[in-house]
């Protein structure tokens, strides 16, 4: 049959209570959470609105830079070219026209095209700025050129405007001079595709031989053959310029020639007034000059040592010089080049982009100066979006400071006030008539301080007033003497009662202290025992004494250690520079036996105090008589003097038993005695650092001991 049981609990006492308690904690954490939860949100949601608006003026303002900035620069460059040229109005509106048009066909920005029409203007004139029609022609040649040197405009300047101004070509007719330049530039862009010699190389060379070949009469077309030889021979850029410079300077001295190359060239079969025909061209005059490359000697000599390489590869090139003229002639060798690196995709993308450049342009132009204000204000209110946050709690701090009760802050004030004053009239009053008693602790030392200001105040005006009235009763006589005297001794008393107050009450205030009680009952015990051991313990005696000694000893011989010490290290220093080692081993010795004297002088002191209280105790030590009495010197019986029992704590210690007292449930006459010495460090650390010390560390260890046994036998003795 199984066993069935029951198990009923019985929960009293605060049972309920402590889970109704702890429910309602519960209930409010979780309150409280929610609460902070909120405050979380709401901040969050204040940062995140704060961080929109700014944001949104950070968009605006970036949106209007962008709107305006193709606009903007264009302005630039153009009053920077009304200011080189002195163009304006419908002049340099068309000009602006031209500019955005090139920009829309090459794919390139407006004020780069402006910045063309401007080198332009700086490199071959101003007076190009009064004709629209060819500083855009001519502008289209530096954006055509500018497709076969990696998009730079500045070098496809530089390159047309260098072949113009070395082959001098007139302005006088702008229009002509667009042709000229556009003719130049095909023969370059031909001249860079036959040949090994590039634009930029082609530029650095006419620099160099442009004008000698213009006043040689030398074609453009044939000197840019001429630069394409060169170069295949190792005459690149600059160098072959100079080179062809030379070689052509030195053909057109015609009839001028040295008498002894003239002699040696018409034997050679070469008609030297031929070779300075500028009629013929530069072909046709190195060919005269072929029977020269038989003789090196009269090549050199003609030419000059540093220019007989480049001639000899020129009369030698003659057939390549014909094939690179006619390549480059009549050609439109950068056009075509140009369209096909014009029809990649970037290229067709740089121009649709340049679609909406142009049209943010326009806008641009059409708000005038709106989009500036715009763009200054939306810029401003980005610091403005930032400082929002600062801003809104200046704001809130403001409406806090306003809705403040300051009527009623104001009165609690006064309240405090006459309160204090009504305390301090008190607690003058309180001292006035010396009633101390117990305001507890605050009240202690705020009665205290009181006591002081009034004894620094009242009680030292009265002691000057007491002393300077004293002082006129002496000079005085008869009444006034009894006048000025009884003065004084007002103000004498009312000086001692201010400072009697002032010390009760800083006493009283120093007693409330929860721990000064508990210290000076300390010190009380600690003095009891120290003052006990020192009349029952003669070796406790005899071992404070031996080192009240040894510190005299070590303080009143320092000076003279000092002076042995520095004058040991005196001779030793001048033994040094001396030389002398007898005089430095004489001088260590001083030095170690004015140590070694110095420690045995403190050791005898302890020695000699500790011996001589050892033995005077012994010799003085009088016998008791069996009734317990002392004799005198005269062999009669002295009653035994009764020491007071001394109780540290003043009884504040409730249930607890001093020496030589009642112990709880004992009556007085009983003999337990509950006695309890503790000694928790008599010497927490004892250490000696000397080498002349007398006595070892075990002897004054056993010195140690021996103390410490003598005190406790004496202790049981006297409690027995």
């Amino acid at each position: 049959m199984a066993s069935v049981f029951d198990y009923v609990f019985n929960i009293g006492g605060n049972f309920s209570a402590q889970i109704n308690g702890m429910s309602a904690a519960t209930g409010e954490f979780s309150a409280q959470v929610d609460g902070a939860q909120n405050a979380v949100q709401t901040f969050t949601a204040a940062c995140m609105t704060f961080d929109y608006a700014k944001n949104v003026a950070k968009s605006l303002a970036e949106g209007f830079t962008e709107l305006s900035s193709a606009g903007i620069k264009l302005d630039s460059q153009m009053h920077d070219l009304s200011a080189v040229a002195g163009v304006t109005g419908d002049g340099l509106k068309q000009i602006e026209t031209f500019a955005r048009q090139s920009a829309k066909a090459f794919g390139t920005d407006a004020a780069v095209a402006v910045e063309g029409y401007k080198l332009l203007l700086s490199q071959l004139s101003p007076e190009l700025g009064k004709y629209p029609e060819a500083l855009s022609a001519m502008g289209d040649c530096i954006q055509t050129t500018s497709k076969l040197m990696g998009g730079d405009g500045v070098a496809a300047a530089q390159v047309l405007t260098t072949a113009m101004n070395q082959y001098g070509v007139s302005m006088e007719d702008p229009i002509a001079a667009s042709a000229e330049m556009a003719r130049m530039m095909n023969v370059m862009a031909a001249a860079g595709q036959a040949g090994s010699a590039e634009l930029p190389a082609i530029s650095a060379a006419l620099q160099q031989c442009g004008m000698a070949a213009k006043a040689a009469n030398v074609s453009f077309e044939e000197t840019n053959a001429a630069i394409q030889v060169l170069d295949k021979a190792g005459k690149k850029a600059s160098e072959g310029g100079v080179a062809l410079r030379n070689v052509l300077g030195q053909l057109s001295k015609g009839r001028f020639v040295e008498k002894q190359a003239r002699e040696e060239l018409e034997k050679a079969g070469i008609n030297v007034v031929a070779l300075g025909d500028n009629s013929k061209s530069l072909k046709e005059r190195l060919e005269m000059l072929k029977p020269m490359l038989n003789d090196s000697a009269l090549l050199s000599k003609f030419f000059g040592v540093e220019n007989a390489n480049a001639a000899r590869a020129l009369i030698q090139g003659t057939d390549a010089l014909q094939g690179f003229t006619d390549a480059v002639t009549g050609t439109n060798s950068a056009t075509e080049q140009a369209a096909i690196v014009m029809d990649s995709y970037a290229e067709r993308q740089a121009r649709v982009n340049q679609q909406f450049e142009d049209f943010k342009i326009t806008i641009f132009q059409a708000t005038g100066d709106f989009s500036l204000w715009c763009g200054v204000v939306t810029s401003a209110l980005v610091p403005i979006a930032q400082l929002t946050p600062l801003l809104t709690a200046g704001w809130k701090l403001m409406l806090l400071i306003k809705g403040l009760n300051w009527a009623g802050m104001w009165g609690a004030i006064v309240g405090s006030v006459r309160s204090a004053c009504v305390s301090f009239a008190l607690m003058n009053s309180t001292l006035t008539t010396t009633n101390m008693v117990s305001l507890g602790f605050i009240g202690n030392i705020g009665r205290a301080s009181i006591g002081l200001i009034r004894f620094a105040t009242v009680g030292v005006f009265n002691a000057l007033k007491g002393l300077g009235a004293l002082i006129l009763s002496f000079v005085t006589g008869g009444t006034a003497s009894a006048t000025f005297s009884g003065i004084a001794s007002t103000a004498f008393g009312t000086f001692a009662t201010t400072a009697s107050a002032a010390c009760r009450a800083v006493s009283v205030a120093i007693m409330s202290i929860p721990l000064v009680g508990w210290i000076a009952a300390a010190i009380a015990a600690l003095i009891a025992i120290g003052v006990y051991f020192w009349n029952t313990s003669v070796k406790f005696r005899a071992v404070l004494k031996g080192t009240w000694a040894a510190f005299k000893t070590c303080f009143t011989g320092i000076g003279e250690l000092a002076k042995n010490t520095f004058g040991a290290i005196g001779d030793l220093i001048k033994a040094a520079f001396s030389l002398d080692a007898s005089g430095m081993d004489t001088a260590l010795k001083k030095l170690k036996a004015g140590f070694s004297d110095y420690g045995k002088q403190v050791g005898q002191a302890f020695n000699v105090a500790y011996d001589a209280e050892m033995t005077g105790s012994s010799k003085k030590e009088p016998k008791k008589d069996p009734n317990g009495k002392k004799p005198n010197a005269s062999g009669a019986a002295v009653p035994e003097v009764t020491v007071p029992e001394v109780n540290p704590t003043g009884n504040t210690l409730s249930g607890a038993s001093g020496i030589g007292g009642k112990g709880s449930g004992s009556d007085g006459g009983s003999k337990i005695r509950n006695i309890t010495v503790n000694i928790d460090k008599l010497v927490e650390r004892f250490e000696i650092h000397s080498a002349t010390v007398g006595e070892s560390t075990e002897k004054v260890k056993a010195v140690i001991l021996e103390t410490l046994m003598g005190a406790l036998n004496d202790t049981q003795l006297a409690m027995s």
